[in-house]
């Protein structure tokens, strides 16, 4: 036999052409295997949707960025795409003529014919089926296909590794590494060591190939028999850490666990009560359900047909009978009335999308004249461009975009910054909160593996997600070492559930080390924004973000979402900026990004007079409503000290939070105590300060507060000593004066009194 002539190499940009050709297609969906090189993407029915995706991808494989706009007008079909590749990659090294005599004196010794490989070099085929090594004990393996492991090589027949064949042309590192393989079976098999030797040589990995090559198929001869198969190769498997050793199944409910706004739903038995607190327990349930009877009829009534966490959170054996939500049907200004006509002062207000109380005319007036102009949905609204530049005049944003909620502004801010930056991964932290689509509802692990934080989620839709603490010097570190492969890094600058860590620092180094890396910086403000100041929490730090999310209070209590950013981030969402009357044209790949609901005219009027109503009030309308939350703060604190109650409230600007800071069984009575009192309140969840609440309202709030605690105290269920009662009067004694020299009358209210002589006026007596 002689050395094999290999035909001329094929040009690498004609060799690019079938591999665009693939990734199009799977990008598409379309079927191009047949598509001419020559005709345009938009020919091939290619929309911007994939071309904008497709720039991402070949800039991904190839190392060469292309853009949405090159893709329009320089390279517009899979050959120019091809040249321009070819003309910007590294150049290819030359074939290695010295390839095709190493393959026929490995043939020669082995007796065995030969097949012409893409690489130009003649190898020797194997007379028997092919059996090759599997993993060896270092490390270094031939791929697993469909190979078994231990088996011995015939004396006369050497296995060649199947990567070998599929070398692609003119890839000098490969020739080279067949070449040294076959060097060193050849000693082995020229020193008489056992077969077995020859198996523990693994094959090395070929280098990634520029272009992808066909394998050589090679015919396997049958006058021989196969060797015998030996058992499979047995890969060791690393053990689960600690923290992940139970994240292999489902995701099971844990009611400690419990993330976010989830129901909370305890089964356990119901705790043992002592006979002083079980009789509190009963007066109070009595109480509580006969005043309320209308809200818990509605709950039992309902529960067949609705189906809703928010009637169930908070389950427990032992406070069933006052698992129901209020049933309200009337708000206006700070208060609410159920349907019992109940009054109560509210603190959740609406979970911090209310800032100027319930139903104030300056909205409803907007709203009751949009309802008679109508409510029309799909032709674009006026409002919503009188909108969008209120939203960028107070946060300093270049542009806005709308949408129905805070959780759709921040799923689509974090497609936005994968779309501009071609890259995958966001980092989020522990303890925020953005929001309820799969990709942000995730625990994060000790070895930096995400899983998902409720049942239904599938780990395949967090796993470009990573869930650091927050604030601390060891996250700040691992985003460092990865900056450069993070899309995004988004922050709830203060969490909602633990606003007194306010890090100012830490979000300053964020925005550092985003710049550098070209991460985009996300700020969640849909509960800070216009809450804590006109320009949100990044007005607060002095921090300006990339992309900020808002809802909530920009709302005026409608729904709305809304996502405002830098130009250049923006931009993904429309393909930037083109006007008429001349040749310009958007040039900018977009994202998807729509809904049935967007810029609904309901919405827009309220969300138009929330923001002239705040244009106009300036920044002392949020300073005086956090105002009321540092008192509450300062008063209720003071108070839990003096009666060695284990609660605090912790603030941040009107946002403020109940804490349990023992471990206190039934603490959540507290809850259940205070909405007697006549305060709309949850545990577990913020509260609110809005415009509406008065002086009065807050000295209300505060004693609630405080007759709540002091009578749990006095049943057993929270430690401490209640404040002492104040003692009644002694009964009055005339036949016995306090003083010498004390005179018996009568005081303004007709009741008997000693009146004793005036200190410093002679002749004057005073009670």
């Amino acid at each position: 036999t002689g050395v094999a002539v290999s035909p001329a190499p094929v040009p690498r940009a004609e060799r690019l052409v079938p591999t665009l050709r693939n990734l199009f297609e799977e990008l598409s969906g379309l079927e191009l295997a047949d598509a001419d090189p020559g005709a345009s993407f938009l020919e091939l029915g290619l929309d911007s949707l994939v071309l904008t995706q497709a720039a991402l991808a070949v800039q991904k494989q190839f190392g060469v960025k292309v853009t949405f706009r090159q893709l329009l007008e320089e390279v517009p079909s899979l050959g120019q795409l091809a040249a321009f590749l070819d003309g910007r990659m590294p150049p290819e090294a030359a074939p290695v003529a010295a390839a095709a005599p190493t393959a026929q004196l490995t043939a020669n010794i082995l007796g065995q014919p030969q097949v012409a490989t893409s690489a130009g070099a003649a190898f020797p085929v194997q007379a028997a089926p092919a059996v090759f090594p599997a993993q060896a004990a270092a490390g270094a393996a031939f791929p697993a296909q469909g190979m078994t492991a231990g088996a011995a090589f015939p004396a006369q027949a050497m296995a060649f590794p199947a990567q070998a064949m599929a070398a692609p042309a003119g890839t000098l590192q490969a020739v080279v590494a067949q070449q040294l393989w076959l060097m060193t079976q050849q000693l082995v098999l020229l020193s008489g060591q056992p077969s077995q030797a020859m198996a523990a040589q693994a094959f090395p990995q070929a280098p990634a190939a520029q272009a992808p090559s066909e394998p050589v198929a090679v015919q396997a001869q049958a006058s021989q028999p196969a060797p015998a198969p030996s058992a499979p190769a047995t890969v060791a498997t690393p053990a689960a850490a600690p923290d992940e050793a139970d994240l292999k199944g489902p995701v099971k409910y844990d009611v400690k666990k419990a993330f976010g706004a989830i129901a909370r739903i305890s089964l356990a038995p119901k705790d043992s009560l002592t006979p002083r607190q079980q009789t509190f327990l009963e007066d109070f349930t009595r109480r509580y359900t006969t005043k309320t009877q209308g809200s818990k009829r509605s709950a039992q009534e309902n529960r067949s047909q609705l189906s809703d966490p928010r009637v169930v959170t908070g389950f427990r054996p032992l406070l069933k009978e006052l698992i129901y939500p209020l049933a309200v049907n009337r708000s206006k200004g700070s208060k609410l009335w159920d349907v019992d006509g109940n009054e109560y002062l509210d603190a959740l207000n609406g979970f911090g999308s209310v800032m100027f109380g319930h139903a104030p005319d300056f909205i409803t007036q907007a709203v009751h004249k949009q309802v008679d102009d109508g409510y029309e949905l799909g032709p674009m609204h006026p409002l919503a461009g009188e909108v969008a530049k209120l939203v960028c005049e107070f946060t300093g944003a270049d542009r806005a975009a709308l949408c129905n909620t805070g959780s759709e502004a921040v799923m689509g801010a974090l497609r936005i910054a994968r779309t501009v930056t071609g890259r995958s991964t966001v980092a989020i932290f522990s303890g925020s909160y953005h929001g309820i689509f799969d990709e942000v509802l995730v625990r994060g692990t000790k070895s930096l593996r995400t899983v998902p934080a409720a049942p239904g989620i599938m780990a395949g839709a967090v796993q470009d997600v990573l869930v650091l603490d927050y604030g601390t010097p060891e996250s700040l570190e691992i985003l460092r070492s990865r900056a450069d492969s993070l899309a995004a890094i988004m922050v709830e600058p203060v969490q909602s559930r633990r606003p007194d860590f306010q890090p100012r620092e830490f979000l300053h180094q964020l925005r550092d080390l985003t710049q550098k890396s070209g991460s985009v910086y996300i700020f969640d403000e849909v509960i800070t924004g216009f809450r804590m100041h006109p320009g949100g929490a990044q007005a607060v730090f002095g921090v300006q973000a990339d992309v900020a999310t808002y809802g909530k209070v920009v709302g005026g209590g409608m729904p709305i979402g809304v996502i405002a950013g830098k130009r250049p981030f923006m931009d993904a969402l429309d393909g930037g900026h083109w006007q008429f009357g001349d040749d310009s044209v958007p040039t900018v790949g977009v994202t998807y990004f729509a809904g049935t609901f967007v810029r609904h005219p309901l919405a827009l009027a309220a969300a138009k007079a929330a923001l002239e109503h705040m244009k106009a009030a300036g920044p002392e309308l949020q300073r005086s409503v956090s105002a009321k939350a540092d008192q509450l703060a300062s008063t209720l604190n003071a108070f839990f000290d003096e009666v060695g109650a284990p609660l605090r409230i912790k603030h941040f600007g009107s946002l403020w939070k109940t804490f349990v800071t023992a471990d206190v069984a039934n603490a959540d009575l507290l809850f259940c105590l205070l909405r007697d009192k006549g305060i709309h309140i949850w545990d577990g969840f913020p509260c609110f300060f809005t415009t509406a609440h008065s002086d009065t309202d807050l000295r209300r709030l505060i004693t609630a507060f405080q007759d709540s605690v002091t009578e749990l105290q006095d049943a057993g269920f929270l430690p401490g000593t209640a404040r002492p009662q104040p003692q009644a009067p002694a009964a009055f004694d005339s036949n016995q004066p306090p003083v010498p020299g004390a005179r018996l009358g009568r005081d303004p209210q007709g009741n008997p009194a000693w009146f004793v002589p005036h200190p410093t006026v002679p002749g004057k007596f005073v009670k």
